[in-house]
């Protein structure tokens, strides 16, 4: 296949050859990462950036791209990179944010809806619920409460059922 464009030059680090690259992307375990440095390798053991996208199954442009990182930072650029952007900034400022917290926290409320019409009332921010469920888990607090337990509830008696200890229900003949 004739080659279009120019020739792909990369000034590559001097700890950087083709066996430490290979090393370095099969200890990788950030799955983000791993394709990009699997790429770099395979540019630097002599394939075009064509053929690695075609291995990896990319689109040649995302391993120009990778390579346009590790010009510009070496490997610390590739590696660092993160995949998606910032988000939206949160609707709460940090202070409500923590009262909301410590008042999920008292075990108030049953549900996020009544966690939304709260928010809505007191700071007078909409929240939808997808967006108040991840607002919960980034705060690390859910809007369940555990259930209330009997107080002459017998709980070795219950675990021991739970575990199979109760007898088979009997079965009558017809």
């Amino acid at each position: 296949m004739a080659r279009r464009g120019r020739p792909l030059a990369v000034e590559w680090a001097a700890g950087d050859d083709a066996a430490s690259l290979h090393a370095r992307y099969r200890r990788e375990r950030r799955a983000d990462v791993r394709p990009r440095l699997h790429g770099l390798w395979l540019v630097r053991a002599g394939r075009s950036a064509r053929e690695a996208a075609e291995v990896l199954g990319v689109h040649e442009r995302t391993v120009t791209r990778w390579l346009g990182w590790y010009r510009a930072g070496g490997l610390a650029a590739v590696e660092g990179r993160h995949a998606g952007g910032q988000g939206a900034p949160s609707l709460l400022a940090a202070e409500q944010r923590a009262a909301l917290a410590e008042e999920v926290a008292t075990g108030r409320f049953r549900t996020a809806a009544e966690i939304r019409a709260w928010v809505a009332e007191r700071w007078g921010v909409a929240y939808t619920e997808g967006g108040m469920y991840a607002l919960l888990k980034r705060l690390g607090c859910g809007p369940k409460v555990p259930r209330p337990v009997h107080e002459k509830a017998d709980h070795l008696a219950q675990a021991w059922w739970k575990k199979g200890g109760s007898p088979p229900p009997s079965r009558q003949s017809a």
